[in-house]
């Protein structure tokens, strides 16, 4: 195992704890183990070896579970110095507060739903429904941006008044 890795009990103990309850919410199961497993480290780094090894899965498991994390920009991936090792680090902001910063995340969702809902006309209840789901998705992307700086001004991030 790597220093700063999973191998320990305490922080195994969080891995499988923690990405476990996230997969039992609708997170897939490996990017969840993989995320989890990187927050952990004290690096906040860990290579797709290091990785397999500690949570017991395939090299390709790994892959896929690290493009899925990309794609959220909850990871980002980095060569070691002097290596083309390909080591994967948490981003520059924390992956938890990666929902928040993406302007737009809900709009375009919130403007397909609101326009299915426009089509159903001939059914008012289902309309009804399919409307108000587009509302929330568009309360969801208005709220967002203030939710990030009231978390930051909370954390006391640098560059927020309190």
């Amino acid at each position: 195992m790597s220093q700063g890795g999973a191998a320990d009990g305490a922080a195994a103990d969080f891995v499988a704890r923690v990405g476990a309850d996230l997969a039992s919410q609708g997170f897939p199961r490996i990017p969840a183990f993989v995320i989890m497993a990187i927050t952990v480290t004290e690096s906040g780094r860990l290579t797709a070896a290091e990785l397999s090894e500690q949570l017991g899965v395939s090299p390709a498991a790994i892959s896929v579970a690290v493009r899925y994390l990309q794609a959220l920009r909850f990871v980002r991936v980095v060569t070691q110095p002097g290596s083309r090792k390909h080591v994967y680090a948490l981003g520059e902001t924390p992956w938890y507060t990666g929902s928040l910063q993406v302007h737009g995340r809900y709009r375009h969702l919130a403007e397909m739903i609101t326009d299915a809902a426009q089509r159903l006309g001939d059914r008012p209840v289902a309309q009804a429904r399919v409307a108000e789901l587009g509302a929330f998705f568009e309360f969801l992307e208005r709220r967002m941006p203030a939710l990030l700086a009231e978390w930051e001004a909370e954390r006391g991030a640098p560059g927020h008044a309190e």
